[in-house]
């Protein structure tokens, strides 16, 4: 049995997210469909986490098994050739048994993306948020500057959250400021449901002077999902890549 790991890209728009789900249409559902008729025999994609309906990434990372013996480049062309046009392969390796995409994981980097400007155009709509109302840099740079290092982000994820242990190290967090698009950027050991989403809404309250950036302490200690600010929407969020 030969352990494939692949890196992806797609645009998450018109998908229910990455995980399978009966009867709608998914990233990884895509996936299991598109291998299974090339490898002629059931599979399981792993992928490295799971992104919401509507999220799109640049650098997604998932394994798969196959007793296939055909080269990587074969998987790669035959994978692309049978996926549909929002999803690509971009790499095949073959990698020991022992890669497992989510749990060998080290982190991850996102970006949340904001247009600034008055219009935005058609063939970026689905992939940036437009905000137009003004924001204090200053202010965002404060605040995002408290994420940083070990935290417990329970007030920063979904209130369904199954996982228990939701303490999670932020390596990097800023803004990228160019015109009229400002990215937010974050590299993590691991992400909760929603949470950078929850952030970046959080970070907006901030830079609009609806709230102080020195109460995020307050906020990480609450464990309350109710006092943090709101998840922006999906279609601004992109994996950017994960790192092993």
């Amino acid at each position: 049995m030969r352990n494939l790991k692949l890196t992806l890209a797609y645009d998450g728009t018109d998908f229910h997210g990455w995980q399978i789900q009966p009867e709608l249409r998914t990233i990884q559902g895509e996936l299991e469909q598109a291998l299974q008729t090339l490898f002629n025999h059931e599979v399981t994609v792993t992928g490295s986490g799971r992104t919401d309906a509507g999220v799109h990434a640049h650098g997604q990372v998932a394994n798969v098994e196959t007793i296939r013996t055909m080269d990587t480049t074969a998987v790669l062309r035959g994978a692309n050739a049978l996926l549909p046009c929002e999803i690509r392969v971009l790499t095949v390796e073959e990698v020991g048994p022992e890669f497992h995409a989510r749990r060998s994981a080290r982190s991850k980097t996102y970006e949340y993306r904001l247009w600034r400007g008055t219009v935005v155009s058609p063939f970026l709509c689905r992939y940036v948020y437009a905000f137009r109302y003004p924001l204090c840099e200053g202010a965002l740079d404060r605040g995002t500057g408290y994420f940083l290092g070990d935290h417990d982000f329970t007030s920063f994820c979904a209130a369904a959250t199954e996982i228990g242990d939701r303490i999670r190290t932020i390596h990097e967090a800023c803004w990228d400021r160019s015109g009229t698009e400002w990215i937010f950027r974050i590299r993590g050991s691991g992400f909760l449901q929603y949470m950078v989403r929850t952030i970046a809404g959080t970070l907006l309250e901030i830079g609009q002077g609806r709230r102080r950036a020195e109460q995020m302490p307050e906020l990480f200690a609450a464990r309350d999902r109710r006092l943090a600010g709101p998840s922006l929407p999906a279609h601004g969020l992109h994996l950017m890549r994960v790192e092993y």
